[in-house]
């Protein structure tokens, strides 16, 4: 039978090396590139809550965005049935309009393009984000 030690010796030699590699890994990896010349990128404008208004997709769903513009990633799908808590809107580099939201039921929350939204999210100059 092998001593606590022992035990100790053998799980450090193993531990070490997957160490060593996984900061090898986190060094390597690629750094994100800019966007072409001409292409819009994705922004992440400051928000705050200044909304108690809410609202739901418009037709049969609506994407909530990391950022207000469709060149930002997708956080979540939702439809009809899921109620949105706004916050406040920005007008993006193209001239349309945002609303943040709150997906109803989590701690979920992201852009929408107004033009997805039942009401046409927010858009008065006292919730602009």
């Amino acid at each position: 039978m092998r001593s606590a030690r022992t035990k100790a010796k053998i799980l450090t030699a193993a531990v070490v090396p997957l160490l060593a590699a996984s900061a090898a890994v986190a060094v390597s990896a690629p750094q994100a590139s800019a966007a072409p010349n001409g292409a819009r990128s994705c922004t992440h404008p400051g928000w705050s809550d200044k909304s108690g208004a809410k609202g739901t997709a418009k037709g049969a769903e609506a994407l909530v965005r990391t950022g207000p513009t469709d060149d930002c990633g997708i956080v979540a799908t939702v439809g009809t049935r899921v109620t949105l808590y706004y916050h406040c809107w920005v007008k993006n580099s193209s001239g349309n309009k945002w609303t943040h939201v709150r997906i109803g039921g989590t701690q979920i929350d992201g852009w929408v393009y107004n033009a997805r939204l039942d009401d046409g999210g927010l858009s008065s100059a006292g919730t602009k984000c």
